[in-house]
């Protein structure tokens, strides 16, 4: 998931300069977005229960940055919107109480690293979705935590992303 990701991610920051930017492209994209995007729902409701937090967090993830290419799609921002809530506090409590003895719901600092890893991605996209303001010290903590040679591709458009819509 995390190609098709970085694909979006490439997408979203016109970095794919060689292609057509057409309306027929973006359209195609779109649709190519919104179809992968009913696929992982319809994945999330026939598997979710017997899938681990960690892929159920990676699945949502990757429905929310699809979910940037083209056109919004309301109903499926709020559905995702909606899985994402369902889930966090779920995270937290598969974390071993003696790796992470105080593990808050929407901990981010005291959780294991199993769990940060996709919760950090989804809780910046989530808080784009809703401007929840308890989501925020959350973020900035753990955007602060990066060390720039440690940085992923991934961790890298997703500041990108984050920081231009924290300036519109």
């Amino acid at each position: 998931m995390l190609s098709l990701r970085l694909q979006a991610y490439r997408q979203l920051l016109l970095l794919d300069t060689l292609e057509d930017h057409s309306i027929q492209d973006y359209q195609s994209r779109w649709h190519e977005a919104q179809h992968t995007v009913k696929t992982l729902f319809q994945r999330l409701d026939t598997h979710g229960e017997t899938l681990p937090h960690e892929e159920q967090t990676e699945i949502l993830l990757t429905i929310f940055v699809l979910l940037q290419v083209g056109y919004r799609n309301e109903a499926l921002f709020a559905r995702a919107v909606e899985t994402t809530y369902e889930l966090l506090p779920q995270l937290t409590e598969t974390a071993d109480p003696l790796e992470a003895p105080n593990c808050r719901p929407l901990s981010v600092v005291r959780c294991p690293l199993s769990i940060i890893n996709y919760k950090n991605h989804l809780l910046t996209f989530l808080y784009q979705e809703t401007q929840d303001e308890e989501l925020l010290p959350y973020i900035d903590h753990f955007m602060s935590t990066w060390n720039e040679d440690a940085m992923t591709e991934e961790d890298r458009y997703l500041i990108e992303l984050f920081q231009f819509a924290e300036t519109v």
